[in-house]
């Protein structure tokens, strides 16, 4: 026999037995293992962020790092709307917001200079704007001319025999 219970009503139980660095890993598990990968769990902590009381905000913070949006800007605009109806979340906002930043724009970085891609598509692609991509992003390959590129086989090294 199945028991049907809403993911939210399990999340609860989990928040008032769990300290949240547990109910973190607990969570992190149960994304990987529940068949629509954490889909349902992240809609509640969404709801949370939006609706919650303030142990719900603190929890819907802590699961999967707080991160439940595609692009930084609405990520931004709702937890700027969270630290309007709890101050008290203002740091730990900006935290998450700047780990964020710092994780999403070395991947965008690595991506535009490694793989030849435009700094356009690459910022689209991880959610950010070009400005946001950290100085020194340029891809020079992608911008260097075909024609300016040699094809010619790389010099032998010389031996030296001392």
């Amino acid at each position: 026999m199945a028991y049907q219970v809403p993911f939210e009503t399990v999340l609860r139980g989990l928040r008032e037995r769990l300290d949240e660095e547990d109910l973190a890993e607990v969570c992190d598990l149960l994304m990987w293992r529940t068949p629509d990968n954490g889909a349902e769990l992240r809609d509640v902590c969404k709801n949370w962020l939006r609706h919650g009381t303030a142990e719900e905000v603190s929890a819907a913070l802590t699961i999967n790092g707080g991160t439940y949006f595609r692009t930084r800007d609405e990520w931004e605009a709702e937890l700027r709307a969270v630290v309007d109806r709890f101050p008290q979340f203002r740091e730990r906002v900006e935290r998450i917001l700047r780990d964020w930043d710092d994780r999403h724009k070395t991947r965008a970085a690595r991506e535009a200079l490694q793989g030849g891609a435009s700094l356009s598509f690459v910022a689209d692609a991880y959610g950010i704007t070009e400005e946001r991509l950290p100085p020194g992003s340029t891809n020079t390959f992608a911008r260097t001319p075909l024609r300016t590129l040699s094809h010619e086989p790389l010099p032998k090294p010389r031996l030296s025999r001392t």
